[in-house]
């Protein structure tokens, strides 16, 4: 018995009137969504649906059946049908729905077809978890630069991805003309928002053919910035910024990797078995008053061990007392693998299964402390000196004996948080500037043994700076107040691709947040790793300093010394003809507020670029009348000392300019004069 028969035998069954309309408005929406699609260009035919029975094809015929495929949904073509481009243009073959790979989510289903042309992936916990592949239509098609960008309303969005970026969150944390990495930046109606992130240990560079697996590591080092800002009424700007770089390992649980860094790979092989320890002069010029050692001891995981004696090396034996003058060192080297020995207290047996190690010295006068051990060391396995502390002034009369006790381990992380404010016109002309920064250094204990809660050390910094100028014509006034701590740094330790680390070696093993590029250009001044416009040879990722650094040398902006127009080599001031248009740079006048014969603006040191130099704390303020439009009349005061030294700057100074023109005979003159009472 089939279905058919039981029916009522009636034109227009129910069960028909219901099952024909529907099957009719399928294939409707079907044809009508095929037509559509091509129309729009939004169909794409390689959507993966799997074969399905064809009933257009069911037909008792003999001849082939050509069902219309690609070509028919792509161009109109029929097989039956000669090809006459007189009227329809002959079209090619090539579309962008032919090209690039198929892409499909996790589920299987298709997504679209292209190119991957940046991919960052970073998997915990895998060998080589951390992954980044930049395509060769990166370079090529995109000249190493993707920018992704959206706005609706007072919202604005902008996601860049980029090899040589000019980025900056605040001059004192982070300031780079060629930065490698991500960045994303927000924008609403009195707000702005920037997240950066980068893996500065290998960026990676741009594959030279398609096929080529991504750079990954195990070992690496993470960079992850933040600023935001927010506009409070109409003249106050507040905001907030954080920079954090910092060693990872994919090998661990994402849980198990901190912002404080963790060590691992070669970072973390073998063990701490000699410590050494070296104390000189802070001031050694002076030739006295230096380091003065009164005692040392060693703690092992927290419980002193006396048994540990070191072996000192220089240094002058003075009442029981060791002291280092001038160029004199002292030298302490602690052999924990001898020496160590467990005691009642102690929860380990073996140098081995040291957690934690401390030396705790007594001192006094004008010390600088620094540390090696048989793991940090250069790349021939010498043991290579980081500095731990240095006293503040130069005290040479024992009044600053201090016990100064620290945690031996290896940078690991180096994060600057800090707060800014911006005042603009108020009160009709009052402009404040503003910035507080605080760095903390981490360094953690490498032992092959302990993969997780490595013993932290830490080591904090400040630096600090308001600015402030008001005027009310024909008066102005300006001030300054500025400090910055000796250890105050940007620079952070970055493993190779054998997860090594040559603590000598600055170009090659450290990456810099802020830079040095006094001349303001697009290449830094010194040379690093990774600073940007990568290439597939990677010897070519090394940049050598900038050759060009003419600070304030080119004033036309045409790349060229303006002292140097016709770049032969030799300054223009001496050839005929030239010369009288070029005066010598000792006769052009500017200022030069920290007194070394240098106009400022000609400054070129091998600093990073911060506001103002690191170890100096001091304010400078003046005041003054225009007495007509280019021509002021200027007083002020500054002082200025060496946090780390007792050498200080004292200057009383005035300052007028005068300018003016006749017009009527072409002339012009200016005069030009700074009186200054200095003491250093």
């Amino acid at each position: 018995m089939n279905v058919k028969e039981q029916l009522p035998n009636q034109k227009g069954s129910p069960m028909r009137r219901t099952f024909l309309p529907t099957l009719f408005l399928t294939l409707l929406l079907t044809d009508h969504a095929l037509g559509a699609g091509l129309e729009s260009g939004f169909f794409n035919p390689y959507v993966s649906t799997g074969v399905r029975i064809a009933p257009e094809t069911i037909t008792p015929a003999l001849r082939k059946w050509y069902l219309p495929q690609t070509l028919y949904d792509l161009y109109g073509w029929k097989n039956w049908e000669y090809t006459n481009y007189s009227r329809d243009n002959y079209q090619r073959y090539t579309d962008i729905e032919l090209q690039g790979q198929r892409f499909y989510d996790i589920y299987g289903n298709y997504i679209t077809r292209g190119w991957q042309v940046y991919n960052w992936t970073q998997e915990h916990p895998a060998e080589f978890g951390s992954g980044i592949s930049k395509s060769i239509e990166f370079g090529s098609w995109f000249d190493r630069i993707l920018i992704s960008s959206a706005s609706r309303g007072q919202f604005a969005m902008s996601l860049t991805i980029g090899e040589m970026l000019r980025t900056t969150l605040t001059p004192m944390t982070f300031s780079k003309p060629l930065f490698d990495g991500v960045q994303w930046d927000m924008s609403w109606d009195k707000y702005d928002m920037t997240i950066l992130a980068s893996r500065a240990s290998a960026p990676s560079t741009v594959n030279s053919f398609r096929g080529l697996p991504p750079s990954t590591r195990t070992t690496f080092t993470n960079l992850m910035g933040f600023r935001g800002t927010a506009q409070v009424g109409d003249f106050v700007n507040v905001g907030a910024t954080y920079v954090n770089a910092g060693h990872w390992s994919s090998s661990l649980d994402a849980n198990n990797n901190s912002l404080k860094g963790m060590l691992s790979g070669r970072l973390n092989t073998g063990n701490v078995q000699r410590l050494l320890v070296r104390l000189s002069d802070d001031s050694p010029a002076d030739g006295v008053g230096g380091a003065v050692l009164f005692l040392e001891r060693v703690y092992i995981d927290g419980i002193q061990h006396p048994e540990i004696r070191p072996l000192v090396d220089g240094g002058v034996r003075r009442g029981g007392r060791l002291e280092a003058n001038g160029g004199n060192v002292i030298t302490l080297i602690y052999d924990i693998e001898r020496d160590f020995l467990p005691g009642f207290d102690d929860e380990i047996t073996d140098f081995r299964e040291i957690r934690k190690v401390e030396i705790e010295l007594v001192l006094a006068n004008d010390y600088a402390i620094d540390i090696a051990s048989n793991v940090q060391t250069n790349d021939t396995g010498e043991p290579v000196f980081l500095p731990i502390e240095t006293a503040r002034g130069n005290i040479q009369d024992g009044s600053n004996q201090r016990v100064v006790r620290f945690t031996y381990g290896i940078p690991s992380a180096n994060e600057i948080a800090g707060l800014t404010i911006d005042v603009t016109d108020l009160f009709g002309g009052l402009n404040v500037r503003g910035e507080y920064d605080v760095n903390r250094r981490f360094s953690r204990f490498p032992n092959q043994n302990i993969l997780k809660n490595q013993a932290l050390g830490q080591k904090n910094s400040e630096a600090y700076f308001a600015t402030a100028s008001h005027t009310v014509y024909p008066w102005f006034g300006y001030g300054e107040i500025f400090s910055m701590d000796p250890e105050y740094n940007t620079s952070m330790f970055i493993p190779d691709q054998r997860g090594f680390v040559d603590y000598e070696n600055e170009a090659m093993y450290l990456f810099e947040m802020v830079d040095d590029n006094d001349d303001q250009d697009r290449f830094p001044d010194w040379s690093r790793r990774f600073t940007g416009g990568g290439s597939s040879n990677q010897a070519a990722r090394t940049r050598t300093a900038d050759l060009a650094v003419f600070p304030g040398y080119d004033e036309n902006n045409d790349l060229e010394s303006d002292f140097n127009q016709n770049d032969n080599g030799q300054p223009d001031y001496v050839e005929p003809f030239i010369r009288y248009n070029v005066d010598p740079l000792e006769f052009l006048y500017g200022s030069d507020m920290n007194n070394n014969t240098v106009i400022d603006r000609f400054e070129n040191d091998r600093e990073a670029d911060y506001p103002y130099k690191r170890d100096h704390r001091g304010y400078n303020v003046y005041g003054g009348v225009e007495i007509q439009p280019g021509s002021r009349l200027m007083v002020g005061r500054m002082r200025e000392r060496l946090l780390s030294d007792d050498r200080r700057s004292k200057s009383l100074y005035g300052m007028l300019t005068l300018r003016d023109e006749v017009p009527k005979h072409e002339l012009s003159w200016q005069l030009y004069n700074n009186l200054r009472s200095v003491k250093d």
